[in-house]
């Protein structure tokens, strides 16, 4: 069997799992909602595997002092979480926004009130009438039919639901990404790393402090030294010499 066999037994055999199918499913009734949440997963599941890889490079890294490497591996660690809840704080904040931004965007394209859907639905049907009156007096059958305005308010709701989906991904995507990593996370992580980096060494120091207090409970070892030659009495060297002395007179004593 090739590669290209095992391959696509392989996909094959995920397409056709009932989580998959589930998925397939969910973006098929609502695909706006499932291309947000997939977006949103792939994000923040990305920024989870980079965090966890910069705090373990971080610890291990020789080439970064010990009294700031703790300092480094607080900073990556605090920039990862905040990255992956402001992305999903941001995310879900925004889609609340969405929909009054977009109006405010291309109120003159899509307005509550529905007037610009009157002008177009006017110039749709008067256009097409004017297509039926030209083909009827070149002699041919009118092509089209008038639209009603009933046809033409679903054409329109459709497509204006298309171009919010489509904006609300897009700014949802701007929001977690530049304000929420380039933004708010820089602002915000610094400082925050530095809090965390003094409540450990000041933890640290306690745990030092109550160790050493320990050791200085403890009855100290006495050694017992032996005493150096240097503290013999003056006497006893005298005694000695005088006997070495004495011997050595009577060396030459005949």
């Amino acid at each position: 069997m090739g590669i290209s066999s095992i391959s696509s037994k392989f996909v094959g055999s995920i397409t056709k799992s009932k989580p998959m199918q589930k998925c397939c499913n969910y973006f098929k009734k609502n695909p706006e909602k499932a291309i947000a949440y997939a977006t949103l997963t792939s994000l923040v599941g990305k920024d989870g595997i980079g965090c966890y890889l910069y705090v373990t490079q971080s610890l291990n890294n020789k080439r970064i002092p010990d009294d700031k490497r703790r300092f480094v591996a607080a900073m990556d660690l605090t920039n990862g979480i905040l990255m992956m809840a402001s992305q999903i704080a941001f995310f879900f904040a925004m889609r609340k926004f969405n929909e009054p931004i977009f109006n405010k965007l291309f109120q003159k394209s899509f307005d509550k009130e529905g007037k610009m859907f009157k002008t177009v639905a006017t110039q749709i049907r008067k256009t097409q009438k004017d297509a039926q009156i030209a083909a009827q007096a070149a002699g041919k059958e009118a092509g089209h039919s008038v639209t009603r305005k009933p046809e033409l308010k679903e054409e329109y709701d459709a497509l204006r639901g298309t171009c919010i989906a489509a904006f609300k991904n897009v700014v949802n995507i701007v929001a977690a990404t530049i304000l929420a990593k380039r933004v708010f996370v820089p602002f915000v992580s610094t400082p925050l790393a530095q809090y965390c980096t003094n409540k450990v060494d000041q933890r640290n120091a306690k745990k030092a402090a109550k160790n050493g207090q320990a050791n200085d409970q403890q009855p100290a070892k006495v050694e017992a030294k032996n005493e150096p030659t240097q503290n013999v009495k003056p006497e006893t060297k005298i005694e000695t010499l005088k006997s070495e002395e004495s011997n050595l007179l009577k060396k030459f004593q005949k």
